[in-house]
């Protein structure tokens, strides 16, 4: 088990099990469906309610399971059941205290000379459960509320003082005269003249912070040549979060043979990602967001006892997911783009607030993030069966599940519009602010309002057996088969690709039914699941373990990636691009939304998602082999061989991107495949200013289940129960990941090249090849009962009891990808990687005081920038970043009043020696900081706080326990 924390959303409960996907894990609570269905994870939790742990009766978390009674998912099974109440009162209250005198400053503040900022966080709560009728009815609730005002520091790009001037002199490489039309003239060596910088672009540059932060991955001031693109600018604030949840439980006896029980969950949320400078105008453009968050679920049982041999289990489950994202410091509904920079063409309307989104390559985005406003309601519906029945040696056991999901949602990119200027004009395209400062846009991005409503029914059958075929060999069997149907929306709003006559869309008819008909895509009928797994004991001592099984995904949480409802003519989605003597428009002329915002569907102009309408579900093959060893009466050692293979996943390309048929002059010759997604077709790019593309092309966004993941691992176990006050669990895991795709909520989903995609196969996202956790609990020897300070007495009373826990966690880097310099002529809808071309790790250092400073992790004279029309050689993820060391310690001490009454203290020390674990290097090669490395680990703020990211945090806590 392991997390990915530089995910482009990092959720504190994503991780991933055994080489899976971080988003392919099934959380369950009180036995029924408890993922939130949101098609981007907005709520920050891929659970839809999360009870505190007082409240928790059983946790389970289900690997290499072979049983066929858990689906619908490839990853982990992840089991929790709430308290229920018993014949007598119990219960607890509690209280969490952090706060900022008791912890260390962070890396990027002691580097910079910024003292450690404010931190307060409490966390208190209470459970209390018992009898409402003995015997016959019982009641458990919680309640717990969170508040945390803390500290954060954001790094970001911004541009020098004199390039806010037009003066470019410290980029290390030499400007080009512009090729748009009208503009030759305006640049005199490295600098803008003042009479050709545009006036919204000056404006513009009068609100932006000065670089504050100097360091040697940061070049100094005014020399030339000395820009290295490295985050330059730091913000300290503070961040809010505020959460309440509370959960209740009622268990009744109908009879001996019949159980009923019913919870209900509500969990409350405000919390907020900060924005990268103070003024929420300009400062919101990486995603800094206000969340309003509530989300509650039902769950309803009734267990049977329908003989001797014969239970049987009925469940439903019913679960509701709010979440609602605003831009930070910024009033909804008004736009201040004409106020502020003299702007003018951004529409008023309900997704407008404060500056577009202003996209200009090289620096932190400007404005307000494209995909704020947002908001989600996600429901889950779910019924479950199961019988089990015991029969000899043999126990059946036999199930069905009903699962709906559905989700009501606005999630759109620029509603507002959206700017975008690359540097294609005079930087070809490694630095965006030159074009900027001309009024040069090269790129616009627009989207019109649209609510979806989208549901997906599905349905599992599942048989199983273990089987005692003798006192030594258990064998557990089954088949499962999961029938999901493809995504329906509500008022039949789907639109697909069809790639005849030269490319077009078909709709879903208003009155269709019937599930192709409606959806566009027909569903996979073909979803056997079979399983097999035995236990052998070979001796008293050893015992082996196996098994295999097919595991089905029937869902991708990747944002609105490609989903058939965002399309024309319900939406549109427009992209322009230009390039050449071209632009789309000039800042002073204003934003074109006339041409944007047309009634009439120009498919050219358009981002279109697509998908193969006979796509196979997405599924995972696994298999385990290996032993445990009883080492001792209290101690177990084990070594496990599990293979993972994932097979038909869901992965993302631009499937109008141009194919390179030959080159003039050293400039690629382009052919596009479709004649209605693009105005031109094939397009010579040699011009005599060099290499230009031109015409204007559609963004096919082409979903395909045809993605590949390999996991092959060696897993170490050695276990001691507690016995004479030492108890321990160490895991090590030896293992590699392949794949040949990511996904958007992770990393770079789209390829370098949508036609060969056997270049992308790769370490995955996830490859951690090395990862050692260890824990241990240690009652120390003082006190009664103990070795030291056995006798009654204040000392023993005082000094004894305590008990010494600690959590270990070592593991080498996740992997990167060195990227380079896109120059556009194949669009901006692709990756780009650099040409691999000597020894990568010639001169570099693994020391973090010199990789930091003057020294790099990486060669950068290892890499070199592709030629036009050419894909750089480097395949992606190839190289590893700083690993991660953590040690969490704790000391806990029992007060013990009278038989019901006690207390519990505790303090806790999260990276408890202030290890910084850093980040992975900039790995563009245009950046002149490429292979350094600019700061740690990025914090989990609020409720997970405490993560790997975070300097050292200190906890007191108190329980009391009746």
């Amino acid at each position: 088990m392991q997390k990915f924390y530089a995910a482009n959303n990092p959720a504190p409960d994503r991780f991933s099990v055994n080489g899976n996907l971080e988003l392919q894990n099934n959380f369950l609570l009180n036995g029924v469906d408890n993922n939130s269905w949101s098609e981007n994870l907005q709520e920050f939790s891929v659970q839809v309610v999360q009870p505190p742990p007082d409240a928790v009766q059983e946790f389970r978390v289900q690997t290499r399971s072979y049983d066929t009674e858990f689906g619908n998912s490839a990853g982990a099974v992840i089991n929790v059941a709430i308290k229920s109440g018993t014949n007598a009162y119990h219960g607890n209250l509690f209280e969490y205290l952090r706060n900022a005198v008791l912890d260390a400053n962070s890396w990027i503040n002691n580097r910079n000379n910024v003292p450690r900022g404010g931190f307060t966080q409490n966390q208190f709560g209470g459970t209390f459960g018992g009898p409402i009728v003995k015997n016959k009815t019982f009641f458990f609730g919680d309640f717990e509320r969170f508040t945390s005002r803390q500290s954060t520091t954001i790094t970001s790009t911004v541009p020098t003082p004199l390039m806010k001037a037009g003066n470019f002199t410290e980029l290390p490489y030499a400007l080009n005269d512009s090729s748009v039309s009208g503009q030759s003239g305006c640049r005199s060596g490295n600098v803008i003249l003042s009479t050709c910088v545009d006036p919204v672009a000056a404006k513009l540059m009068t609100l932006l912070p000065d670089p504050n932060i100097t360091s040697p991955t940061v070049g100094p001031l005014g020399v030339p040549g000395s820009w290295t693109g490295a985050p330059n600018y730091l913000f300290a604030t503070s961040v809010p979060d505020d959460v309440y949840s509370f959960d209740g439980r009622i268990d009744h006896n109908l009879s001996q043979n019949n159980r009923l029980f019913g919870s209900y969950s509500y969990r409350h949320l405000n919390r907020q990602d900060p924005p990268w400078t103070s003024n929420g105008a300009i400062g919101s453009g990486n995603f800094a967001t206000q969340y309003r968050i509530h989300t509650q679920a039902l769950a309803l049982g009734w267990t049977r006892t329908v003989s001797n041999s014969m239970i049987s289990d009925a469940r439903f489950g019913f679960s509701r997911d709010y979440a609602h994202s605003d831009p930070v410091g910024v009033t909804l509904g008004t736009s201040q783009a004409e106020s502020l920079i003299g702007l003018t063409g951004i529409p008023n309307g309900p997704g407008s607030a404060g500056l577009p989104p202003i996209e200009i390559n090289g620096l932190t985005r400007i404005g307000t993030s494209p995909w704020r406003p947002q908001y989600q309601i996600s429901q889950a519906w779910n019924i479950v069966e199961n019988l089990s029945w015991l029969k000899g040696s043999h126990s059946f056991k036999f199930g069905y599940q009903y699962l709906k999901r559905s989700d009501n949602f606005l999630d759109l990119r620029a509603p507002q519009g959206e700017l975008q200027t690359d540097g294609i004009y005079t930087t070809v395209g490694k630095f965006g602010l030159p074009d900027f400062l001309l009024g040069d846009v090269n790129g616009v991005h627009f989207t019109t309002p649209l609510v979806v409503h989208y549901f997906q029914p599905g349905h599992s059958f599942y048989v199983m057996d273990s089987w005692k075929t003798t006192p030594k060999l258990t064998v557990t069997y089954g088949l499962r088969y999961e029938l999901f149907a493809p995504i329906r929306e509500r008022d039949n709003r789907t639109t697909n690709f069809t790639p005849a006559n030269g490319g077009g869309i078909v709709s879903a008819a208003s009155n269709a039914s019937g599930w192709f008909d409606r959806a566009l895509i027909h569903p996979d009928r073909n979803d056997f699941a079979p399983r097999v797994g035995f236990a052998y004991q070979m001796t008293n001592r050893v015992v082996l373990r196996g098994g295999y099984g097919v595991f089905y995904q029937h869902n991708n949480r990747i944002g609105s990636e490609s989903l058939l409802q965002l399309n024309p003519p319900f939406l549109l989605d427009v992209q322009l691009n230009q390039s050449g003597a071209s632009t789309v428009f000039r800042l002073k002329n204003g934003f074109p939304l006339s041409t944007v915002n047309s009634s009439t569907v120009d498919l050219t102009q358009i981002q279109l998602r697509a998908q193969d309408p006979n796509q196979r579900s997405s599924y995972v093959e696994q298999t385990s082999f290996g032993t445990e060893v009883q080492v001792t009466g209290d101690t177990v050692a084990g070594a496990t061989y599990v293979g993972n293979w994932g097979r038909k996943m869901n992965r993302l390309r631009d499937f109008n991107q141009a194919r390179v048929t030959g080159f003039d002059n050293g400039c690629p010759i382009l052919q596009f495949p479709f004649a209605n997604l693009n105005t031109v077709t094939n397009v010579p790019t040699f011009t005599g200013s060099g290499c230009e593309s031109s015409g204007q092309h559609a963004f096919l966004e082409y979903a395909t289940n045809d993605g590949n993941t390999d996991y092959n691992s060696l897993e170490l176990s050695l276990r001691r129960r507690m016995s004479k006050g030492l108890g321990y669990s160490l895991g090590y895991t030896f293992s590699h990941g392949l794949a040949d795709f990511g996904d958007n909520l992770t990393a770079g989903p789209l390829p370098q090249n949508a036609y060969n995609y056997a270049a992308e196969m790769s370490n995955s996202n996830l490859d951690i090849r090395s990862r050692f956790v260890g824990n241990f609990t240690w009652d120390l020897p003082f006190g009664q009962g103990r070795r030291f300070l056995s006798n009654p007495g204040a000392a023993s009373h005082w000094l004894g009891g305590w008990q010494f826990n600690g959590i270990v966690t070592l593991q080498t880097g996740s992997p990167y990808t060195v990227a380079a310099a896109n120059d556009g002529l194949l669009g901006f809808t692709h990756a780009v990687y650099a040409n691999c071309i000597g020894d990568p790790f010639a001169g570099a250092t693994t020391d973090p005081s010199r990789y930091t400073t003057t020294g790099f992790l990486i060669n950068p004279a290892a890499f070199s920038q592709p030629g036009p029309g050419t894909f750089g050689t480097c395949p992606p993820r190839k190289f590893h970043g700083p690993g991660i060391q953590m040690f969490d310690l704790s000391l806990f001490k029992d007060f013990k009043f009278t038989e019901r009454w006690s207390l519990q203290f505790r303090t806790e020390f999260f990276n408890a020696f202030n290890h910084p674990n850093f980040a992975n290097p900039l790995a563009d090669i245009s950046s002149g900081s490429f292979g350094k490395v600019s700061n740690t680990l990025a914090p989990i703020l609020g409720t997970d706080s405490g993560g790997p990211g975070d300097p050292r945090e200190i906890q007191f806590a108190l329980k009391l326990y009746f």
